[in-house]
């Protein structure tokens, strides 16, 4: 276990039980606020329930000939699983949604590279349409080259989406 590619259904369906397990959820799938740092932290539990356990999750990846950092980065015999995580608050991304599409193309770029076995997005977004993520989700993954997981509630009482993408090597 630990040793494959992530299954993203199998990620998306883990981590909203875990997230739903926790006394903050209500608080951080209500709140028009942003929650990379919080998410990057609930993720971990759920990657060792996956098999990956806690010396090969690396939080200060750096991008290859970059100082550029991706927000996790599984070390895995295979080859490493990078994630950049991405949260979206209504009427407050207009830096964001211009700096994405460049980390999505580094993913990309990586991807290529032999140490490299998948990359994931994992973005979140609170106070959208569904229709205005899907928008976003469909410029941003528009080549087909990535496996995607439509947005969809994180907690289903909760306006929270989230969209978790893949490409694999």
């Amino acid at each position: 276990m630990g040793k494959k590619v992530i299954k993203i259904k199998k990620l998306f369906k883990k981590f909203s039980k875990h997230v739903a397990s926790c006394e903050s959820a209500r608080f951080v799938c209500t709140t028009q606020a942003a929650f990379e740092s919080w998410f990057r932290v609930e993720l971990n539990p759920v990657l060792w329930k996956l098999g990956y356990p806690f010396e090969d999750i690396d939080t200060k990846y750096t991008y290859p000939d970059s100082t550029k950092k991706a927000d996790l980065c599984i070390r895995t015999p295979r080859g490493d699983i990078v994630f950049e995580l991405k949260s979206f608050v209504k009427d407050q991304d207009v830096t964001k949604k211009n700096e994405y599409p460049k980390q999505i193309a580094r993913l990309e770029e990586l991807i290529h590279n032999s140490g490299v076995l998948q990359v994931i997005t994992f973005t979140s977004f609170i106070g959208y349409r569904r229709e205005a993520i899907m928008q976003d989700i469909n410029r941003w993954f528009q080549d087909g080259r990535w496996n995607i997981i439509e947005p969809a509630k994180l907690i289903k009482r909760y306006p929270l989406h989230v969209a978790i993408t893949s490409m694999t090597r």
